[in-house]
C-alpha cells in the first residue's frame, strides 16, 4: 500500500514539527533512535515519534544536506512530507524525491528500526 503524500514546496516556510522535539511547546517527542538511512544519496538520522506514527530525517552533520529536516507526519489519514533547512538544495531535493516514495510497508520498517535502536543505546 502506497502512502500519498502531499507535494510541497522544500524550502518554503512550512509548519511542521520539529526535528528531535527541540521547540518545547511541541506536544510530540521526536527522539526514539536514531538511525542512519541514505535518502537521495546522503545520510540521515531517521528517529520516530512518540504519536508512534510519524517520522523524522535530519541530515547527518558534516553532510552538505545539513542543515536539513524532513517531518513525515501523520496527519490521521495519510501523512504529510514537509522539509525545512538550508542545506545543499540539491542533495536535499534528491532525498525528497526518495522519501515520496516511501510505502506503508518502508515507514512501518522505519518506525521499528527506531524503536529496536532506542533499546540498544
Amino acid at each position: 500500500m502506497t502512502i500519498k503524500l502531499f507535494a510541497c514546496i522544500l524550502l518554503a516556510a512550512t509548519i511542521a514539527m520539529p526535528a528531535l522535539a527541540l521547540d518545547a511547546k511541541t506536544p510530540e517527542q521526536c527522539i526514539t533512535g536514531p538511525i542512519e538511512k541514505t535518502y537521495g544519496g546522503t545520510t540521515w538520522l531517521v528517529v520516530s515519534c512518540s504519536d508512534g506514527k510519524s517520522l523524522v530525517f535530519v541530515a547527518k552533520e558534516g553532510s552538505k544536506a545539513a542543515p536539513f529536516e524532513f517531518d513525515l507526519t501523520f496527519t490521521g489519514n495519510d501523512y504529510d512530507l514537509a522539509g525545512h533547512g538550508k542545506g545543499d538544495s540539491k542533495l536535499t531535493a534528491a532525498a525528497y524525491a526518495d522519501l515520496q516514495k516511501l510505502t506503508g510497508k518502508d515507514v512501518l520498517e522505519l518506525l521499528n528500526a527506531t524503536k529496536a535502536a532506542k533499546h540498544k543505546n
